[in-house]
């Protein structure tokens, strides 16, 4: 199955040579693509091994297996990996709501996001030694999911977000808390990325009415972010990194900033987009072992770069270079979708989810 989704794809790719001007149209999630993907996260947000803990105790009575301290969210090999698996199961089961996993996928959302389950969280993340605890990536992925269910039309949804909701609201304080003591944005191309978290918290944010993290996400990127110019691109890629530093950031401006000013902010942010000043992101990154976990890293980097090219582009006034930036888009599209499936659990428990988010832009 998965060698025909990919012979399609590639062969809609061959049909679909353009000119330089001529839009780009990239591969779109669809029934048999999304069951394809989802089946990784119904695989893996039950499955309790390997985990990886990620967090301090301050006494043994703590020292516990980890699903008894957050039973909502212990697969997937860590806690966001859990929770953006559920965000990959309520977003494919709400485009594609007949979909042969339909049963399947409602009795594991029934199960872990029951009122019992979230409270113990919620108990877990009100700990002093848990307040730094998925800071902001795990975070922002926890209100990507809440904020699918709030817009999902079905009625166990709505249940299922109010479980959630006191945590939400605990986390985007949180967040608002943290961003008047984060003197300078963290600019890793892995989980600490500010920028990242910040694109997802605002579309949170717009769909939960949470004005006052809107607010305070905006007015920080602006503060920090408005006035960068000449992303050192070459830097990029890190060895195993799984976002791109400089895209994350212009995501997230193309998100806080008008259509004119976001154009003017972009082209002193990224000058040139030949080979020579751009060939790091237009190029794809070499992945030597994709079963290594960290190595593993890139595939997910060929699918945020996707994603994150295809959002600018929209905004573009230049059509030149928006035809560029979604043909780079689905050439890295395509890469990563090939390699995810040979990357063994290490990277199959997330990879699923960053490849149902590409392939819904």
């Amino acid at each position: 199955m998965k060698i025909y989704i990919l012979s399609l794809i590639l062969l809609i790719f061959a049909c679909n040579e353009r000119t330089d001007t001529e839009e780009i149209e990239n591969i779109k999630l669809n029934e048999e693509l999304a069951r394809d993907l989802v089946s990784l996260s119904v695989k893996c947000v039950d499955q309790k091994y390997p985990y990886k803990i990620g967090y301090r105790f301050t006494d043994e009575n703590w020292i516990k297996p980890h699903y008894e301290i957050t039973p909502s969210f212990y697969g997937c090999w860590d806690w966001h990996s859990a929770v953006h698996g559920h965000w990959a199961m309520v977003k494919v089961l709400k485009d594609f709501p007949d979909i042969s996993e339909r049963d399947i996928i409602l009795s594991k959302l029934d199960k872990n996001l029951n009122s019992k389950n979230l409270d113990k969280e919620l108990e877990f993340f009100k700990q002093e030694f848990a307040k730094g605890f998925e800071r902001t990536y795990g975070w922002a992925w926890l209100m990507k999911l809440y904020s699918e269910l709030i817009t999902w039309d079905y009625d166990k949804a709505q249940i299922w977000a109010m479980n959630m909701k006191p945590l939400v609201d605990l986390l985007s304080e949180r967040t608002i808390f943290f961003l008047d003591k984060l003197s300078k944005p963290l600019r890793p191309g892995t989980h600490a990325n500010t920028a990242f978290s910040f694109s997802l918290m605002i579309e949170y944010a717009q769909a939960a009415n949470d004005k006052a993290l809107f607010n305070k996400i905006k007015e920080y990127s602006i503060e920090n972010f408005l006035g960068d110019v000449n992303c050192p691109v070459s830097y990029e890629p890190s060895g195993t990194d799984f976002l791109s530093p400089c895209l994350a950031e212009a995501g997230l401006m193309s998100l806080v900033l008008d259509n004119d000013e976001f154009n003017k902010w972009l082209y002193k942010f990224f000058p040139s987009f030949d080979e020579k000043n751009f060939g790091n992101i237009i190029n794809i990154p070499e992945v030597l072992d994709p079963k290594d976990p960290g190595i593993g890293h890139l595939i997910g980097l060929m699918f945020h770069r996707a994603w994150t090219l295809k959002d600018i582009s929209a905004k573009l006034d230049i059509n030149r270079d928006k035809v560029l930036f979604q043909k780079i888009a689905k050439k890295h599209s395509m890469e990563g979708y090939d390699l995810m499936f040979k990357s063994g659990y290490g990277g199959e428990h997330w990879l699923a989810t960053f490849a149902i988010y590409n392939f819904s832009k």
